[in-house]
């Protein structure tokens, strides 16, 4: 029995498991995983696995490293275990061509979204610098290692690409503006560093510059909370595995994004969504994660920390001017898709971040899945049959993620 094979059947099994209470959202689990085996999921070689984000064929760090995130649950099967071991080889071969690249080909055939650097890597889809790209790689590998007590995905490639990972935070914490300018000409002003391809002033303050948001659409501010906060969180984690040297920059790092969090991005008691540095702050927040939303599955705080109360609050509400309410549905949204347009995926980590289970929320996407033929990036509030991108595999298991999490919660 293959990787794939032996992985995927120990997930049906799981989800055949599944609490009675849950059992009409097995057939779409289900779904979830079969795209996620079978079409998504590309064996490169005996020790590499390669990732699409779904209907765009090239391997995104933080897609990808979410799409397999859930099933670090099951972590202690073989099977399972070597599946997402493949997924992180392939991350690091991939962060060690080019650390500030958000999404990668299988190979090295030039495909790319848009070739904003003269010296694109041919392996490079696309080179938006967004912090989450690595933090979410270290998330995963030290997930997995949690999970199933085994190191052995945690070689010398993968401690290479991680040291570069902090080298790169590091780096940025002190941002030169000429050390990144990305320009695209006839391009909407969120493909690019708008105005001059280094994005909007700024003064350093401890935390990391970001390019692009998890959406990879710019920053309008250049410090994103969100992905932070995810740093933070992971760096501290990263701590715990390091050698002494490493270990220490982690701590530091991880401690002055925290210090200026607290210091400089809590607004009317709730997080912003990006600051500047100068004293301007924007309060929002995107569907797509890391969001403020989802601070406590990225390992920032607890659940029922207060600020975060009140930050869940202000974005699960029409205050957080990209909440949309329609005939059909409502929800944060984006503006990668534009008004009255909100995203499964958000809806999804309502339900993983939430104390309670929330079985009313999971089976109302369930309903938008069957009503407008699958979990898509965005659907329109009143017409969900009007929806971007036919295939998204990361909010298929980010469902698939808030299925077991309510389980869990039974």
């Amino acid at each position: 029995m293959n990787t794939f094979t032996s992985a995927k059947a120990e997930v049906y099994s799981r989800i055949e498991s599944l609490p009675a209470r849950l059992s009409q959202h097995v057939d779409l689990a289900k779904q979830c995983a079969d795209r996620l085996f079978d079409s998504a999921a590309t064996q490169v070689d005996a020790e590499h696995i390669f990732i699409s984000t779904g209907d765009i064929d090239a391997m995104w760090l933080r897609d990808s490293s979410f799409q397999v995130k859930p099933l670090l649950r099951f972590a202690m099967h073989a099977g399972v275990r070597q599946f997402v071991e493949g997924v992180i080889r392939q991350q690091a071969k991939c962060i060690a061509i080019d650390p500030h690249a958000n999404a990668f080909n299988i190979n090295a055939n030039s495909n790319r979204w848009h070739k904003d650097f003269a010296d694109q890597s041919p392996w490079v889809f696309e080179r938006k610098w967004e912090i989450d790209s690595l933090a979410s790689f270290i998330d995963v590998s030290l997930g997995l290692a949690e999970a199933s007590n085994s190191t052995s995905h945690l070689d010398k490639h993968w401690w290479n690409a991680a040291s570069s990972a902090v080298s790169v935070f590091e780096t940025e914490t002190q941002h030169d503006p000429e050390s990144y300018v990305l320009i695209r000409k006839d391009a909407p002003k969120h493909d690019w560093l708008y105005p001059e391809g280094r994005g909007a002033e700024f003064e350093n303050c401890g935390l990391i510059w970001s390019g692009f948001r998890p959406s990879d659409d710019a920053c309008e501010l250049p410090f994103n909370i969100a992905q932070n906060a995810y740093a933070a969180a992971q760096l501290e984690r990263l701590a715990k595995f390091a050698e002494a040297e490493l270990a220490d920059r982690c701590v530091k790092l991880a401690a002055q994004i925290r210090n200026a969090i607290a210091a400089n991005a809590i607004v009317g008691g709730h997080y912003a969504y990006e600051i500047d540095g100068l004293g301007n702050h924007l309060e929002m927040d995107d569907a797509n994660i890391p969001s403020l939303l989802s601070l406590p599955y990225l390992g920032f705080c607890s659940a029922d920390d207060s600020t975060y109360i009140a930050t869940r609050e202000f974005v699960l509400s029409e205050k957080n001017p990209w909440f949309f309410t329609g005939a059909e549905v409502s929800h944060i949204g984006s503006p990668h898709t534009g008004k009255n347009r909100v995203w499964p995926l958000a809806m999804a980590m309502q339900i993983i971040t939430s104390a309670q289970p929330e079985l009313e929320q999971l089976d109302a996407l369930k309903t938008l899945s069957e009503k407008s033929n699958g979990l898509h990036e965005s659907v329109d509030v009143n017409e969900i049959r009007d929806f971007t991108r036919e295939w998204f595999s990361w909010a298929e298991m980010t469902y698939f993620d808030a299925v077991f999490s309510t389980a869990e919660k039974l």
